[in-house]
């Protein structure tokens, strides 16, 4: 830089993550993810696989503010579909941990994230918004 060249007040204090490698914090978020008890971990895989089927262009998890009703409708599905599943389970974990109204917390939780993700890698990147 040279002396005395004055710069924007922006370009002074930068981000703290704007330097920041998109793959090491995907890395870090997956590793991270990874340290979910297995049942956390088999509900993900279980909501990734609903979620691979909302992934298609014009999709409404691409919408630049989703609606509400339809976020809340799918994770209602996505419970309710999981709920069905695992009620006769005796190895659930589940049923003895919470609720069913912790349960469907959980799930919306896990769907927002899987959805956030899936915006942020497809175009923009993970980290820029």
């Amino acid at each position: 830089m040279e002396k005395g060249k004055i710069i924007p007040f922006y370009m002074a204090y930068p981000l703290p993550l704007y330097y920041e490698d998109e793959q090491e914090v995907v890395k870090d978020m997956e590793y991270l993810q990874s340290q979910h008890s297995p049942e956390i971990r088999s509900l993900q895989r279980e909501i990734m696989e609903v979620i691979n089927l909302l992934d298609y262009e014009g999709s409404m998890i691409y919408d630049e503010y989703p609606d509400r009703f339809s976020m809340e409708r799918q994770s209602r599905m996505i419970c309710d579909r999981l709920k069905s599943k695992y009620q006769d389970d005796d190895t659930c974990k589940f049923r003895d941990m919470l609720s069913w109204e912790g349960f469907q917390d959980i799930i919306r939780l896990l769907m927002y994230d899987e959805i956030l993700k899936r915006r942020h890698r497809k175009s923009r990147g993970y980290l820029r918004f």
